[in-house]
C-alpha cells in the first residue's frame, strides 16, 4: 500500500508542473496589460511602462517564469498587483467560504444521488426509475447560474426561507452559517446528484445480473441486505470514480455561484483577478484548485484499493 500511494505522490509532481507551465503562458500571452488598468485610463505611456519595470512584466516570459518558478518553491505565490497583500493570505482568507460550501455540496449529494441511484436500479423499469432519470437529465440541463436565480427567486424573496446572499463564518453561529449556506449548496447539488444517481443506477443495475446475485437470493437474503451488502459494495468502484469526477464539475462551479450568492470565496476572488489582471492571484488560485483536485483524486486511488484489493498489483 505504502508504494502505491508513493508512486501516486510522484505521478502528481509532473502533472503540477505542466499546469503551473500552461497558466503561466496563458495568462502572459493574453490580451491585456495589467499596468495599464492600475495605471488608469488617463494615465500616460510613461506612467504605464513604469509601473510595468516595477512589476517586472517589462522582462522576458522566460525570466518571469523562472522567477515564479523560483518563489514557488520557496513556499511564496507572489504579491497581488491590485492590493500589494501576499497572495497566500488573500487565498487563505478566501479559502474558508469556498472549503464550508464544497463540504456541505458534496455531503448532500452523495447522501441524495446514492440511494437515488439504488432505488432507481432496483425498479428498474418501474415510475420511479423513469423519474429519477428525468432529475438527472433536468440537472445536467439546467445552467448553474439559473438554478442559483431561481432558489433565490422561489426560497429567499418568495417564501423569505433563507438569506438572498452573503455569507456568515462558522464562528457567528452554526444556524446562520448553514441558513446561508442552503440555498448555495443546493444550487451546486443539482448537478452533482444528477452524475453520482445515474452512474450508480448503471453500476447496480449490472451488478444485479451477476451470479451472486441470484445465489444470493435463493438463500433467502433480504432484498435490503442484497442491495447494500452485494450490489452497492461490488458497485462502489465506478461511483468512486464518478465522485471523483465530479469534484471537477464542483470546482468550475464554485466560481460562478459564489458570484450569484456573493459569498466571499475562491470563485468569487477569481473572476476579480481575472477582471482586473491580476496575475499573481489568478496563478495562485488555479494552482490550490489543481492540487485540491490531484489530492483528491490520490485518496479516490487509495479509495480503490481498500474497495478492490486486486487493483494495487
Amino acid at each position: 500500500m505504502a508504494a502505491f500511494v508513493l508512486k501516486r505522490l510522484l505521478a502528481t509532481i509532473p502533472v503540477m508542473a505542466v499546469v503551473a507551465l500552461v497558466v503561466f503562458l496563458i495568462l502572459r500571452l493574453s490580451p491585456g496589460d495589467p499596468a495599464a488598468i492600475l495605471a488608469g485610463d488617463a494615465a500616460t505611456p510613461e506612467n504605464i511602462a513604469r509601473i510595468r519595470a516595477s512589476l517586472g512584466l517589462d522582462r522576458p516570459i522566460f525570466v518571469q517564469f523562472v522567477s515564479w518558478v523560483w518563489q514557488l518553491a520557496n513556499g511564496d505565490l507572489g504579491t497581488s498587483l491590485l492590493s500589494l497583500q501576499p497572495v497566500a493570505r488573500t487565498i487563505g482568507e478566501s479559502f474558508g467560504p469556498t472549503l464550508s460550501l464544497a463540504i456541505t455540496t458534496i455531503t448532500f449529494s452523495v447522501l441524495v444521488a446514492v440511494p437515488l441511484g439504488v432505488v432507481a436500479a432496483w425498479k428498474h423499469g418501474t415510475w420511479i426509475d423513469r423519474c429519477v432519470m428525468a432529475l438527472s437529465v433536468v440537472g445536467f440541463s439546467v445552467p448553474v447560474f439559473v438554478l442559483g436565480y431561481g432558489w433565490i427567486w422561489g426560497f429567499a424573496i418568495k417564501l423569505r426561507l433563507f438569506p438572498v446572499q452573503g455569507y456568515v463564518g462558522p464562528r457567528e453561529g452554526i444556524g446562520p452559517f448553514l441558513e446561508h449556506l442552503v440555498l448555495p449548496t443546493l444550487t451546486l447539488s443539482v448537478i452533482f446528484v444528477a452524475l453520482i444517481a445515474r452512474m450508480t443506477r448503471a453500476s447496480v443495475l449490472e451488478i444485479l445480473t451477476e451470479d451472486y446475485i441470484r445465489t444470493a437470493h435463493a438463500k433467502g437474503v433480504s432484498e435490503r441486505r442484497v442491495l447494500i451488502r452485494h450490489a452497492l459494495r461490488n458497485a462502489a468502484v465506478p461511483i468512486v470514480s464518478v465522485i471523483g469526477i465530479g469534484i471537477a464539475l464542483l470546482i468550475g462551479g464554485v466560481v460562478v455561484t459564489e458570484s450569484v450568492f456573493n459569498i466571499p470565496g475562491l470563485g468569487r476572488l477569481t473572476v476579480d483577478a481575472v477582471l482586473a489582471r491580476d496575475y499573481p492571484i489568478i496563478q495562485g488560485v488555479i494552482l490550490v484548485f489543481s492540487a485540491a483536485y490531484v489530492l483528491i483524486n490520490l485518496a479516490i486511488d487509495v479509495a480503490y484499493t481498500m474497495l478492490d484489493p486486486r487493483i494495487r498489483y
